[in-house]
C-alpha cells in the first residue's frame, strides 16, 4: 500500500500533504520520493506555492520527544535531531525545511513537527 493525498488552503497557495503512506516493505526504494514529486507537480499545475506537512513524534524518534518545549519553543526546535528513522530526514532530503512545532500535540512530550517546501516562485 503506497499513496499520497492532500488538500489546499489559503486560497490554493498552500497544500497540505496528509497522508503519505508507504508500506514498510516498499520503503527506501524511491516510492515516497516519487509520490511527493508528483504531488509537487500537481500543486504547481494548480497554482500552489507551498507544500506543508506535519510529522508526529510519538515514539521517541527525535530529540523533541518527552521534552517540555515551553517556554522557548523555537529555541528548542533549533536543536532537533533525528534519533531513529523519523520521516524528518526523508523530507529534508527532498527539500523540505522544519518550519515549526506544536508541542504536546499527541500528549505531553509528543510533538507534531511542521515542515514546508516552496514549489513555485
Amino acid at each position: 500500500m503506497c499513496w499520497i493525498a492532500g488538500s489546499s488552503s489559503y486560497d490554493g497557495n498552500v497544500w497540505d500533504i496528509h497522508p503519505l503512506i508507504v508500506h514498510k516493505n516498499f520503503r527506501n526504494k524511491g516510492i515516497g520520493k516519487a509520490l511527493v514529486l508528483d504531488f509537487e507537480n500537481c500543486v504547481r499545475e494548480k497554482g500552489g506555492i507551498t507544500i506543508f506537512l506535519g510529522s508526529d513524534d510519538e515514539n521517541n524518534s527525535t530529540t523533541l520527544f518527552e521534552q517540555d518545549l515551553y517556554p522557548e519553543v523555537l529555541d528548542n526546535l533549533k536543536q532537533i535531531q533525528n534519533k531513529k528513522d523519523h520521516p524528518l530526514e526523508f523530507y529534508k532530503k527532498i527539500g523540505f525545511s522544519v518550519v515549526g512545532v506544536l508541542p504536546d500535540a499527541n500528549g505531553f512530550g509528543k510533538p507534531d513537527i511542521f515542515m514546508a517546501k516552496r514549489v513555485k516562485r
